[in-house]
């Protein structure tokens, strides 16, 4: 029957002959992943995994001890899964998959390897005999770093080993002093046997002298053994290379060839069964069969063990080796020992334990820390080289990405994630302390160059403000914006020009800067139509909410603009939904339920035939222009015309500011169609003249006649046409007699202007054209195509400059 496995910590009640002195034999290293964490083969099957069983290891500790005790040879056997095995590691790394408390596996890695090795640390201060298990044939030089780790770790501890071992009953003083029975022997099994090998025992030696030289040059075997973290010997083998067929590298293989050699019968076939050879073989062989013996692993470490329990090991080594101490404990007292050093190791957390070995095995995390606490300077220092003194988002986050890619040049390692986002707030850091750039969009587009502050329009968006903190920062220093750009413009009657600098609002891009600019060219002396503006009533006065439920974008500014009274819109754009508006701050109209209606059966849809003709209406009863006065809708006094006015602009609102100017330049007289415009600066050569535009005018009788002045915004209704024009000049007015005597033909000129940045002036013949008399000032062109009702004229105009 195979004998019962026990896992560390275990009581010693559990088993009889408490007594009698046992030795230890631990079996650690690494194994196949289809061994399912299995190291044990080559001692037999008693602590084999079964072919059903999944093995598991403890979740904190990621290992786990596992042993049985041999009544008949008195040897615990014990046995350590964990990480190093393929099994267990490949489920670890599924559940760090699934879990991904961390962004790589290194630094998860480094904490599995710490508490691995607590496990190895319990093994090497309670075993006599240790068996290195390696799945190949040739030997892991990662142990060394791991060995000489947990070397500093036990020369450290050994103060808090002989405390605790003091108060264990039963044990010796020098073990009490050591903190371990004696130094542990290593022996080293290789699991496979190269291909076509003839002398097994050359390569054993070869190994030999190899393992021997590695741990004597990095000094984790000394002369003196008690020094040391093991031993090994000096005048027997250490080395063993399996020559056979591994049963752990495929189980199911080996438990159906298992199976198939117990169900064969041959001549002499005894009862006994294959299956029930659990123990070591060849332990009763005897030494004059030496040399007929087979060849087995269980006879290679029976003469370790026979030889610690006749006199112990002394692998000292030198003129001047001490007497090496060794101690056989008993089953009882093993237990109490292992009990309690299990518990300082694996579960107490001792600080100073944890942080040594971090320290020790972390070598990757080092390696990786310091690799990048080198680079993130030179990464720093390509973001700040050759940089403005204030610059924007763009530029920041360029330079940011060239020095992301000296740092991904040069960093390596787990902390790379770690340090690419210190390099990140280090970058954002120097930008806002005092060079990031305002940002703020003007009404052309270009943003604000000044550094970042407070005060000035919101401009037409974007910039830093949006960030809340920014916002409620009191420490930055308040201005207005600027983008650096200038225009050339000319003044409202043309005379002059001058630079104007960049319009962050729709007030001083319309109205402002004109009206600074007719203080010094003197166009305020000219006559001047004054277009009527808000006057308020109250201080509570606001913005009218023309897009009541919606949000929408022009391009004169934000959507939203803030007023005491809530969230306005901020511009007015021609809509035909905004004649639907209604404000509880407009003014109450006078009582005619039929003036609306009136309003709408008066508006005319002009045809192309109908362009050229104007009807002037005359009326001889004051009376009835009195009434009708009356009836004009009155302007808002509390709510005012967000932007400026336009044809689709809603009646009863006026704006702050007026947007337009109309200047009278003189008499007609002053226009000559040969020279063309004269003291207009800036237009260009050819194209300074105005289209004759031949306009025939009829006179009709009516006694109702609408005001004088059109409504605020209806101008269809009084046959008047909603394109303001740049120029008029009705020098040429000729009569021409109808049947009724009444008709009159008109020649109008009439001229488009439009203007670029660079203050060129120059006129349109046609919504696609531009203007360009001959040499000797003829123009070709007519008016109709631009004062025609079926092609509007476009608001802009690429300029003959570019």
């Amino acid at each position: 029957m195979r004998p019962k496995k026990f896992i560390l910590p275990c009581s010693s009640e559990n088993f009889t002959s408490t007594d009698e002195k046992v030795v230890i034999v631990s079996i650690i290293g690494k194994s196949q992943y289809r061994a399912k964490c299995s190291k044990t083969e080559m001692i037999g099957t008693n602590l084999l995994i079964d072919l059903l069983d999944h093995p598991s290891v403890n979740a904190d500790s990621f290992s786990e001890i596992e042993g049985y005790y041999d009544h008949q040879e008195r040897i615990i056997y014990l046995h350590l899964r964990g990480l190093f095995d393929g099994d267990t590691l490949v489920n670890e790394y599924d559940n760090f998959m699934k879990k991904l408390d961390c962004k790589d596996f290194l630094s998860a890695w480094a904490y599995m390897r710490e508490t691995y090795a607590k496990s190895l640390l319990v093994l090497f201060h309670i075993s006599h005999i240790i068996v290195l298990h390696h799945p190949t044939h040739t030997f892991d030089y990662s142990y060394v770093h791991l060995f000489r780790a947990l070397d500093v770790i036990r020369q450290k501890t050994i103060g808090q080993i002989s405390t605790l071992l003091t108060s264990i009953a039963g044990i010796p003083k020098i073990w009490c002093t050591n903190g371990r029975p004696c130094s542990p022997r290593v022996l080293f099994y290789f699991e496979t046997c190269p291909e076509a090998i003839e002398n097994i025992k050359k390569l054993e030696h070869s190994l030999e002298d190899q393992i021997y030289h590695v741990l004597r040059k990095h000094r984790i075997v000394t002369n003196i053994s008690a020094n040391s973290l093991f031993a090994i010997p000096a005048n027997q083998e250490f080395v063993y290379v399996n020559k056979g067929r591994s049963e752990s590298s495929d189980m199911i293989g080996y438990m159906i060839t298992k199976l198939m050699e117990s169900c064969k019968v041959g001549p002499g076939n005894t009862n006994k069964s294959l299956l029930n050879n659990n123990n070591l073989e060849c332990m009763t062989l005897d030494s004059s069969s030496s040399e007929t013996r087979p060849r087995s692993f269980s006879f290679f470490l029976q003469q370790h063990i026979k030889l610690a329990f006749s006199k112990g090991f002394d692998d000292n080594v030198g003129r001047h080796s001490t007497p090496a101490h060794f101690e056989i404990p008993s089953v009882s007292g093993f237990f109490h020992v292992a009990n309690g050093i299990y518990d300082f190791f694996v579960k107490s957390n001792d600080k100073e334990v944890d942080g040594n070995l971090h320290g020790l095995l972390d070598t990757d995390v080092k390696f990786s820390k310091s690799r990048c606490n080198k680079v993130l300077p030179r990464a720093l220092q390509t973001y700040q080289d050759n940089s403005p003194q204030h610059y924007g988002r763009a530029y920041h986050e360029n330079k940011l990405t060239h020095a992301m890619a000296v740092f991904e040049m040069h960093a390596r390692g787990p902390l790379f994630d770690e340090f690419a986002e210190k390099l990140h707030s280090e970058c954002d850091k120097h930008w806002k302390t005092g060079r990031q750039m305002c940002e703020v969009l003007s009404l052309t587009g270009n943003p604000c160059t000044n550094p970042l502050h407070s005060g000035g329009s919101e401009g037409a968006g974007g910039g830093e403000h949006s960030d809340e903190r920014v916002k409620e920062d009191n420490e930055l220093p308040l201005m207005e914006h600027c983008s650096g750009v200038r225009y050339i413009c000319a003044c409202n009657c043309g005379r002059s020009q001058g630079p104007r600098d960049d319009p962050f609002n729709v007030r001083h891009a319309n109205h402002d800067w004109f009206q600074i600019m007719a203080k010094q060219c003197g166009c305020a002396q000219l006559e001047t139509v004054q277009f009527p503006v808000f006057q308020p009533s109250t201080h509570n006065y606001r913005a009218a909410q023309l897009f009541p439920g919606t949000r929408r974008k022009d391009s004169f500014g934000r959507v939203d603009l803030s007023t005491p009274q809530g969230q306005t819109q901020a511009c007015s754009l021609a809509d035909g939904t905004l004649h639907g508006y209604g404000s509880a701050g407009q003014s109450q109209l006078t009582n005619d339920p039929n003036g609306d209606e009136h309003q709408r059966m008066n508006k005319t849809s002009l045809t192309p035939s109908d362009g050229d003709k104007v009807v002037i209406q005359v009326s001889d009863d004051n009376a009835d222009n009195l009434k009708e006065k009356s009836l004009v809708r009155q302007p808002s006094t509390t709510e005012y015309l967000p932007g400026m006015l336009h044809t689709e602009s809603p009646t009863g609102l006026l704006p702050q500011f007026s947007s337009w100017s109309l200047v009278c330049l003189g008499p007609s007289s002053l226009y000559s169609h040969n020279l063309g415009l004269q003291h207009q600066t800036g237009v260009l050569q050819n194209s300074a003249f105005l289209l004759p535009w031949d306009v025939t005018v009829r006179l009709e009788h009516q006694k109702d006649r609408g005001a004088f002045w059109p409504i605020v915004g209806d101008h269809s209704a009084h046959g008047f046409s909603s394109r303001g024009k740049s120029f008029q000049n009705s020098n040429a007015l000729k009569c021409r007699k109808s049947k009724g005597g009444k008709e009159f033909v008109v020649k109008i000129f009439v001229g488009v202007e439009y203007e670029c940045p660079r203050g060129h002036r120059f006129m349109a013949a046609a919504p696609d054209k531009v203007l360009k008399a001959t040499g000797n000032g003829i123009v070709k062109d007519s008016g109709n195509k631009v004062t025609s009702s079926t092609a509007d004229m476009p608001l802009y105009f690429p300029c003959p400059c570019r």
